[in-house]
């Protein structure tokens, strides 16, 4: 176990940097979360990381990665809903019950996230089944 204790504020803060950046800078992380995030903002990697840097404390770093996990299918179903427009055909004309919407949601999120479909694709498809559906 290591003795060292940093003596000073800036050495606090040096460490505290230095721990952000391993991080941040781990395979999974980078992958998952800087790059895609980076592309999306239309920044660089390195600029990503100085926001986290400064709004994130360690904590809430290190808890990201499991959290951007588990919002993926929450943020996909979410891009389904506004891309077929269920808030209009379930909430607003009342002409597909909530379980419906749900399922249609959950299908095509099912279909992206596990077998790899691309994402145009597998809502250009649901598009169709959601209008067969809605003809019967």
């Amino acid at each position: 176990m290591s003795g060292y204790k940093p003596n000073t504020k800036i050495e606090n803060e040096e460490l505290l940097i230095t721990m952000k950046k391993r991080i941040l800078a781990s395979y999974k992380w980078h992958k998952d979360v800087i790059v895609p995030f980076a592309t999306e903002l239309e920044i660089s990697p390195e600029e990503l990381e100085e926001i986290l840097m400064k709004r994130l404390d360690m904590s809430s770093l290190e808890a990201i990665n499991p959290r951007f996990e588990s919002s993926k299918l929450r943020c996909i179903k979410e891009k389904i809903h506004s891309d077929l427009r269920l808030c209009w055909l379930c909430d607003v004309m009342n002409i597909l019950t909530e379980e419906e919407s749900e399922n249609i949601k959950n299908r095509i999120a099912y279909e992206v996230l596990e077998e790899n479909k691309p994402y145009d694709k597998a809502i250009e498809e649901g598009r169709k089944d959601l209008l067969e559906d809605l003809m019967k």
